[in-house]
């Protein structure tokens, strides 16, 4: 099943006109890095961002996950979110900083969609190349390299998340 595309009442195709990033590790999910991500999810999610991420798959938005793991480290967060894209690293082709920026520019220009319509969500400098490709950046904690970027323009801001411990 294709999940990019909602049909409407007449029966063709509507392609999302809106596309939200989000980072995974440290934005998407508190935890830094993937270690341990197996066990259980719950604990891990970053609970505003994990709302947002459901707002905009409810308003039909292209919902692309983003991180420098591979696609078999994404595994368990892919099946539990089902989102319509993930860019992800590959072999010689790793998904970090600048790489990011290139990789969601070319999914827009792929799917036609308008980067000054999309969201990003994102927690450190690193991310700054994504956070830039789009018209609605969203600045994930308190990272004071992306706080600047946010003071000088119009960014929205969530708060950090909160590694909860068992």
């Amino acid at each position: 099943m294709d999940t990019t595309r909602r049909i409407r009442p007449d029966d063709r195709p509507l392609r999302p006109t809106v596309a939200a990033f989000f980072d995974v590790e440290g934005t998407l999910l508190a935890a830094p890095d993937l270690a341990g991500v197996a066990g259980p999810l719950g604990r891990l999610w970053h609970p505003p961002v994990l709302a947002a991420l459901h707002g905009h798959a409810a308003l039909g938005h292209l919902v692309v996950l983003v991180s420098p793991a591979s696609a078999a480290e994404l595994e368990p967060i892919v099946r539990h979110l089902a989102p319509d894209a993930v860019l992800c690293s590959r072999p010689r082709a790793p998904m970090i900083g600048q790489g990011k920026g290139y990789a969601a520019r070319a999914l827009l220009r792929e799917r036609g969609i308008l980067a000054a319509r999309c969201y990003a969500y994102a927690d450190e400098a690193a991310d700054l190349p994504l956070l830039a490709e789009v018209g609605h950046p969203v600045v994930v904690g308190d990272d004071p390299v992306l706080l600047r970027h946010a003071r000088r323009g119009t960014w929205d801001r969530l708060p950090a998340a909160e590694v909860r411990r068992r």
